[in-house]
């Protein structure tokens, strides 16, 4: 999935084309037969260190249970993307490639709070 370019539609809906075209996107991440890559260890605390950056970042999904919970989904698609600074299932790496993606959401954080 490349997020740096968009396809272009036919408007067929009513209204103004160009409200159609400045509402807000919502991510709707498309289903994938790949392997999930943001598969995580609950005892590792790096691990659990990333899904709270997540949290901060705000991707999350509803959960019925929880309330709100990471976007694994959307992890596992950054991993897997050119913007990733290691790109390895979460489960393969090793402490100090976590540590980069840890620095990596935390500049996102920074950058997203300015």
């Amino acid at each position: 999935m490349t997020a740096t370019k968009s396809k272009p539609y036919i408007y067929e809906g009513g209204g103004s084309a160009i409200e159609d075209y400045n509402k807000p996107k919502t991510h709707n991440p498309q289903p994938t037969t790949a392997k999930n890559w943001a598969a995580f260890d609950k005892s590792n605390r790096q691990h659990m260190g990333v899904m709270g950056q997540l949290r901060t970042l705000q991707w999350t999904v509803p959960h019925p249970r929880h309330g709100e919970v990471a976007d694994l989904a959307r992890l596992s698609d950054f991993l897997k993307s050119d913007k990733s600074p290691v790109k390895k299932p979460l489960k393969d790496m090793e402490p100090k490639e976590l540590s980069k993606i840890i620095e990596c959401l935390k500049s996102m954080v920074v950058k997203k709070y300015k």
